[in-house]
């Protein structure tokens, strides 16, 4: 079964929405914070988070929504967050697609808007598991600025395919080395290069 966090500082709110989300058939985590989205976002196994992003203490600006969908970013796992914008919402959802936000919803929410993202975001879930399974075909993304330099752009590449492989496979440097056609040698460089420990 699919997990959801639901991460708002309202608590009516908050729970109104997780009533919603457990009548879909999901399972359901609750956070107040970014702090507490993020703990568990490191301790369970959340396919789609529903993320206000004005909390305290900046529940004026997108700056608490951003640390989480800065998390999920940097995380190596496969996590779609959908974005509830209530004022203002054209520069948040901006601000959030910049940040790698896969939708985002206007409040109110009805029912039928959020059984329907959810369930969007767990389809692209699917098929991309689906596409890694059956033909091994995996995409790393990156958002880079333009004016990026080329060194810098492959070191990001390289850290972030390396996170990946590293968590696919346990940390097992033989099995990295084989899936990046290298040798155990140089997987040893690049894990001292970027300072990776095993979970």
């Amino acid at each position: 079964m699919k997990s959801v966090l639901v991460v708002d500082d309202d608590l009516a709110l908050r729970g109104m929405l997780a009533l919603s989300v457990k009548g879909f058939g999901y399972d359901v985590y609750e956070a107040a914070s970014s702090g507490q989205a993020i703990d568990i976002l490191n301790d369970e196994a959340i396919d789609v988070v529903l993320l206000d992003m004005g909390m305290p203490p900046n529940e004026h600006t997108a700056e608490e929504g951003l640390k989480v969908l800065d998390w999920v970013a940097d995380s190596t796992r496969s996590i779609k967050v959908i974005v509830l914008t209530g004022q203002d919402a054209d520069a948040t959802s901006y601000l959030a697609i910049k940040h790698g936000a896969f939708d985002f919803l206007a409040k109110p929410v009805s029912n039928e808007q959020l059984a329907q993202a959810i369930e969007r975001a767990t389809l692209f879930l699917a098929q991309a598991q689906k596409l890694k399974e059956q033909e091994g075909v995996q995409k790393v993304e990156l958002d880079l600025e333009m004016g990026v330099g080329v060194k810098s752009a492959r070191n990001a590449a390289e850290l972030k395919l390396l996170r990946q492989v590293l968590s696919d496979t346990g940390f097992n440097v033989h099995e990295v080395a084989r899936r990046l056609g290298l040798k155990r040698e140089n997987v040893y460089y690049l894990i001292n290069k970027y300072g990776l420990e095993r979970d």
